[in-house]
């Protein structure tokens, strides 16, 4: 499929219909070691900013009841989740990410600034489903329910 052009398939598996369409939206563009694994994202993957403070989230208040917040960094967790997958795609969608346990440079478009951002970033836990088998021009094609992987910032 080349960009820009829509691909929409549908078929009957068990007596219920299924529209399989793309691309979907995409919450970011996000590049593993250098490439692009974006194609395989769909709308469910997010980014999560969050603070690392001082004293491990154990932060303290003083004798007024004020909560004393000491933010030392901002690190970041992207849970990716694939659309549909071949088996093929899923083996595509995993060579960055298991390459090499750590760390996996991971490059994206920050939604709370709109600007790129490269970080070092470990593979957290992966959950794969199984398979739904159907049959398009005569060929029986068999895809994974959407795949879900978190990447976190070291």
């Amino acid at each position: 499929m080349k960009d820009g052009e829509i691909m929409i398939k549908e078929f009957v598996n068990n007596g219920y219909r299924y529209v399989l369409s793309g691309p979907s939206l995409k919450l970011t563009k996000v590049k593993l070691n250098g490439v692009d694994i974006t194609k395989y994202l769909s709308n469910q993957s997010s980014i999560s900013e969050y603070d690392v403070s001082k004293n491990s989230g154990r932060d303290v208040t003083n004798a007024n009841g004020d909560m004393i917040l000491n933010v030392i960094n901002t690190k970041y967790r992207l849970d990716l989740v694939t659309r549909p997958l071949t088996e093929d795609e899923l083996v595509d969608f995993f060579t960055e990410i298991r390459k090499r346990p750590s760390p996996i440079e991971v490059e994206f478009l920050n939604p709370f600034d709109k600007k790129w951002k490269t970080i070092q970033c470990y593979r957290g836990d992966r959950t794969a489903q199984s398979m739904l088998s159907y049959i398009i021009d005569g060929q029986l094609v068999e895809l994974y329910n959407p795949i879900s992987q978190a990447i976190i910032e070291l």
